[in-house]
């Protein structure tokens, strides 16, 4: 089995007894230092005492919505969130993606996927911070440190997309008018023809974009192989 070398920091966020153990008994099993705990108040004290590496989150914990934690997470830690849950629904997974967590993960699930996933995120949060990295496609500039987009003319706002978002985005970018693969934009070990999430972060995408007012620059699906992007209109005769 493929594990990293260094334990991780996991916090396993459940209020089911027994699937908090199985999980703790998964990531232990896989080389990871596993705490459990049961609601939001216990964890956020563990996160201010201590540095955790990666949180697995249950959606569903008695009064307090699974969702908002997320989000109070991703604001206020660098520990990777990885949405564990028994909801299916894709209105959810949308909502849990486009909150940054790195991953959603439906039960049942089987439990080598799950490691699997774990070790693509802990993977790409541990690489050292990239140096100031830049895209431009026409008028439109992304920066990857701050995770903005912006045109230089100031005629829109700044578009700020979530850790995942920027990467996906970094690379369509990166290669304008050239298809990118699922495989390369998904960056995990599962099949990206098992993984649809990747769809589901280019539709954000698109939905940042369309409600900043910016109809230009277009990311289109190339049918049985990825995404391209590509600048439209007056932009692309610009640009020309």
């Amino acid at each position: 089995m493929d594990s990293i070398v260094t334990p991780a920091r996991v916090v396993v966020v459940e209020d089911d007894a027994r699937m908090a153990r199985a999980l703790e008994r998964y990531l232990r099993r896989d080389g990871h230092l596993v705490t459990r705990v049961a609601s939001g108040p216990v964890l956020r004290q563990l996160c201010r005492e201590n540095d955790i590496d990666l949180v697995l989150l249950d959606l569903n914990l008695g009064s307090e919505d699974g969702m908002d934690l997320a989000r109070e997470l991703l604001r206020s830690t660098s520990a990777a969130v990885i949405i564990v849950t028994g909801r299916v629904d894709l209105q959810d997974r949308i909502t849990g993606l486009d909150a940054g967590a790195d991953d959603y993960v439906t039960k049942p699930f089987d439990p080598e996927e799950l490691l699997a996933r774990v070790r693509a995120v802990l993977r790409r949060h541990s690489l050292s911070p990239p140096p100031r990295a830049w895209a431009r496609v026409g008028p439109y500039m992304l920066e990857r440190d701050d995770m903005t987009l912006s045109r230089e003319d100031g005629q829109v706002a700044r578009v700020r997309f979530t850790e995942t978002q920027t990467r996906i985005l970094l690379q369509l970018m990166q290669n304008p008018g050239r298809t990118v693969t699922r495989d390369a934009l998904c960056s995990r070990e599962v099949k990206p023809s098992e993984d649809r999430s990747v769809d589901v972060h280019v539709a954000n995408i698109r939905r940042k974009l369309r409600e900043s007012g910016i109809d230009d620059l277009a990311i289109l699906p190339v049918r049985g192989a990825g995404y391209r992007i590509h600048l439209t209109g007056a932009s692309a005769a610009a640009s020309s």
